[in-house]
Order: structure tokens, then sequence, then C-alpha cells
């Protein structure tokens, strides 16, 4: 039975890795006609932009792994169908529950693999590949992750502690100079949004600085136009998916101490947690699905079906948590409902065959 179970989790493993490496070539490409529009601006290169591609990789590969899971053991299982290996195999009273199991074993390293690259090599990844670009159009900008991000706009240097997920700038410094050389006045506003047309300011503390001494000024609100830009924000905005989960926890944990909503992040974090329990429920469903082809003849379409249970589990997937924020269902709730129908209709069809 060992090689039995080698055999069948070679043939799942090289269509799953097969899967997976044409989805991340398709992407590559299409991420890198995507940056077209950027190569040529002040340093950014078609070099730069390349390796920026790269470095994203690992996060794609992150989260197309279930679908490629789904589809690759349903072609690497097709394989042995096409050349009745199955049919061998159930003819010599392995059951389908326990080529299933077989199944299951071998995408154990793969899910362990996968899981370590999404969780340790992506995120420092995604975040170098960020910065690198950022730098490379836009020079003024000086990113510290630990001490925050630094500006300079003219004759004014800016400092900002945390950008939010929808946007906000927080604890946010500006240094008014003569020349970088004579401070005139310094601003400390709370935090700061953008409008469409300028930066809000609010809760604002300046202090004016002249030869007869300092002056404290305090207004509620105050508009700025040369903060940041917009798309910079947009691009160091702390997308949930990008953080690995001991580092969510703590911005969770970060964000509750402050009396923050952390609804983003929690979903973000359980999806992590549960999703190598996703790509075995995947994986469950696929098996069936093959064993239906045997006797439809139909490998082709069934494969098709698979692809298309794959888009709709996502679909599936990210709408429930969006109502889970929402209604504020538990995070935990609301991500592992995607994953517990997949199981539960994989164990239907195992009890239909």
């Amino acid at each position: 039975m060992r090689l039995l179970d080698r055999y069948i989790g070679q043939a799942v493993q090289t269509g799953v890795v097969s899967v997976l490496a044409v989805f991340l070539v398709l992407v590559a490409v299409i991420n890198y006609i995507g940056e077209y529009d950027k190569i040529g601006r002040a340093d950014y290169t078609s070099w730069l932009a390349f390796q920026y591609v790269m470095l994203w990789m690992p996060r794609i590969a992150y989260q197309m792994f279930p679908l490629a899971a789904l589809m690759g053991t349903m072609i690497g299982l097709g394989a042995l169908s096409n050349h009745s290996e199955l049919v061998v195999i159930r003819a010599s009273g392995v059951s389908k529950l326990r080529i299933a199991m077989a199944v299951l074993k071998s995408m154990i390293a793969l899910v362990v693999v996968i899981f370590l690259v999404g969780e340790v090599v992506a995120p420092p990844a995604e975040q170098y590949a960020e910065q690198m670009r950022i730098r490379a159009m836009e020079s003024r900008v000086s990113i510290n992750t630990e001490y925050g991000l630094w500006v300079r706009s003219g004759d004014t240097f800016i400092h900002v502690m945390a950008i939010d997920n929808d946007g906000k700038l927080r604890n946010v410094e500006l240094a008014v100079t003569e020349n970088h050389s004579k401070l005139l006045r310094t601003i400390h506003a709370d935090s700061a949004q953008y409008d469409g047309d300028s930066w809000l300011l609010r809760n604002v503390e300046i202090h004016h600085i002249s030869q007869q001494g300092v002056k404290k000024e305090h207004r509620d609100e105050m508009r700025w136009k040369g903060l940041l830009e917009p798309d910079i924000v947009e691009t160091l905005t702390f997308n949930p998916e990008s953080l690995s989960i001991w580092n969510l926890l703590d911005y969770v944990r970060y964000l509750e101490n402050n009396g923050l909503d952390s609804s983003l992040y929690q979903l973000a974090m359980w999806t992590k947690i549960l999703s190598p329990l996703t790509v075995m429920a995947m994986v469950l469903l696929a098996v069936p699905f093959m064993f239906r082809s045997q006797r439809s003849g139909g490998l082709g379409r069934q494969i098709i079906l698979g692809f298309m249970i794959g888009i709709v589990f996502y679909i599936i997937n990210r709408l429930v948590g969006q109502m889970g924020v929402i209604y504020n269902i538990p995070a935990v709730i609301s991500a592992s409902i995607p994953t517990m129908l997949v199981m539960a209709t994989a164990l239907l069809l195992y009890r239909r065959e």
C-alpha cells in the first residue's frame, strides 16, 4: 500500500505543481504588462519592474494554491484514469476513500511548504517590492516600517507614524523650514484624511517658532495640500492579506487597544489559519469528480467544472467574509463557513458514489 500511496501521490503532486506553475507564469506576464505605464517614471526601469513582479510571486502562489490543489488533483488523477490505472486500482480492491487518503497524504508536504512560503517568505518580499518601487519612482520618500514614513515636500519635512487600511494617516508631524535650515513652525495632527482635493488634519497642535519664542496654537481641523500623494498612501496602506499571521495578531491587539475596528484583520488572520484545511477540503472534493468522469468519459468537462467550482469558492469566500464584517459575525465563523461547505459537499459526493 505504501508503494501505491507513493504512486498516486507522485501523480497528484506533479499535477498540482504544474497547474501552480502555469498560473504563476500567466499572472507574472499580466502583472508585468500592468507595470508598463510606470516604467520610465523617475528611476523605475523595466528590470526593476521585473524584480517587482517576481517578488510578488510568493504571495500569488500562496493565494492561488487552493485552486491549484483542486485543479492539479483532478489532472493528476485524470492522467491515471486516461491510462485505466484507476480502474485497475479499484479492481484490486482499493476503496475510493483509501485513494482519497493517499491523495491527502501526498498533499501534506506541499501544504507545509506553501504555508511557510505565504507566512515567512511572502510578507517581507512583498514589503521590499513596494518599498523598492516607491523609492525608484519617488526619491523624496524614505520608508521605515518601524519608525514610520518620512517625506520631503519643498521646505516641509513630513513624518507619518501609521497608515490605516482606509488610507487615514495617524500621528502626523510637519516641520516647516526656510531654505531647509531655519525652522519656522511644527505641526502635529492626530489624523489626516484625503478628501479628493487636500488633506484634512484633525486635532492639530501648531508651534510657531520665532526670535520672540514659541507660540502654541490649537485647531480642531486644518487643511494641507502638499502632504502626501494619494497613490503613495494607497501603496503603503496595510493590506490585511499581506501580513503574516503573527503580524496580524499583533495588529489586531493594537487596533483593539486603541478602540479601532479590527474585523477585517481578524477575518484575514482566521482565513490564513484555516488555509491548510481549505486546501485539504478542495483535494477531497476533487477525488469524487474524477470517478464521475470515468463513467461519463468527460474528463475535460470535469476539469472545467472543477475550475468553475474553484472560482465559485473564491467568490463565496469573499462574499461571506464581507457579510461577516458587515453583520458583526465572529471572524472565525465567517472564515470557516466556505471551507465547511466544501467539506460537506465532498462528503455528500462520497456517500452518493
